[in-house]
């Protein structure tokens, strides 16, 4: 009876295989843990159409905004979820690192299979159009001599936003009011003159400059997606901050799965029509394969939770 079992199996194996192979074969629900407008919103909604394009199989990708406790409402979503495919999501950094440190979320980033990394958005330092602070020196000098009356707009406390204002704080002395708000309500405050300062990326105020002035950004070097913008470095202030946002799973998704959307995303981003839109829309590109995503996020948990044994940004 045992000769009979190995064929037995490998044929079950094989019909498997071949039956996984036609993935996608419905649609593809993309959770996005942050509200409507804001830049991970921006980014899935701009990619969507090419993923489906160069996907085999007639699919749809359907947006889902589940917001909630600075993201952890919709990762905990992902996290229990089906492991099949058809469920994924948006990590973004540093918050998919930051929560589980502050002890605010039950799952760390290893929690979920990583798909391949789409954006790394630099933060910025935005005003509103007319401003009195005309660059980066204004605003620091004029925040040191006046401790926390400057207001400055961020995402959630311990998200890229907050950071990046706490390192400028612990490099300058400057002390700020951080005021947290929810989606592209940073961004609204901001150029409504409802703070003095907004901390957000890139990617959410390089499209709104006639109403808003961005100071500079926290990068090495200027983007290609505005090289008129300067660097927070070239102004004398060497702080590098970002947000990363890629795709991922529930654990234990199908490889097969995970290299057809990563496949897809690569071409995506390779295609000269989607390139235009993505600066149109603001989205700083930056594609990384599992095996590069998973090595990066390695290095920025171990930096993270270095920061935080010594220093921790909440109290």
């Amino acid at each position: 009876m045992k000769r009979y079992m190995l064929p037995i199996v490998a044929a079950g194996m094989m019909f498997s295989t071949a039956a996984f192979a036609q993935y996608p074969e419905k649609d593809i629900t993309v959770i996005v843990p942050y509200g409507a407008g804001g830049g991970s919103d921006i980014m899935v909604r701009t990619v969507a159409p090419y993923i489906e394009k160069y996907l085999d199989g007639d699919v749809s990708v359907v947006v889902e905004n589940r917001t909630g406790a600075s993201g952890i409402v919709g990762w905990q979503a992902l996290h229990d979820a089906k492991p099949d495919g058809y469920t994924i999501g948006i990590i973004t950094t540093p918050s998919i690192v930051t929560k589980p440190i502050e002890g605010k979320a039950k799952f760390t980033w290893q929690d979920f299979t990583l798909i391949a990394n789409m954006v790394t958005d630099p933060a910025a330092l935005n005003v509103k159009k007319g401003s009195d602070f005309k660059n980066v020196t204004d605003l620091v000098e004029y925040a040191k001599a006046n401790p926390r009356v400057v207001t400055m707009a961020t995402g959630n406390f311990g998200g890229d936003d907050h950071l990046a204002g706490l390192q400028l704080e612990a490099l300058t002395g400057a002390e700020f009011t951080f005021v947290p708000f929810p989606g592209a309500a940073a961004r609204n405050a901001t150029m409504g003159g409802h703070v003095a300062v907004g901390s957000f990326n890139l990617g959410e105020a390089v499209n709104y400059q006639e109403s808003v002035d961005i100071l500079g950004i926290m990068a090495d070097k200027r983007s290609d997606i505005d090289p008129n913008i300067p660097t927070l470095k070239e102004q004398g202030f060497d702080i590098i901050a970002s947000s990363q946002r890629g795709f991922a799973g529930p654990k234990g998704m199908p490889e097969e799965a995970v290299k057809a959307l990563s496949d897809a995303l690569k071409q995506a981003l390779a295609d000269p029509e989607f390139q235009q839109d993505a600066k149109d829309q603001g989205v700083v590109l930056d594609f990384a394969d599992q095996k590069a995503f998973t090595e990066g996020l390695a290095a920025f948990d171990k930096n993270m939770r270095a920061i935080w044994d010594k220093t921790p940004w909440l109290k």
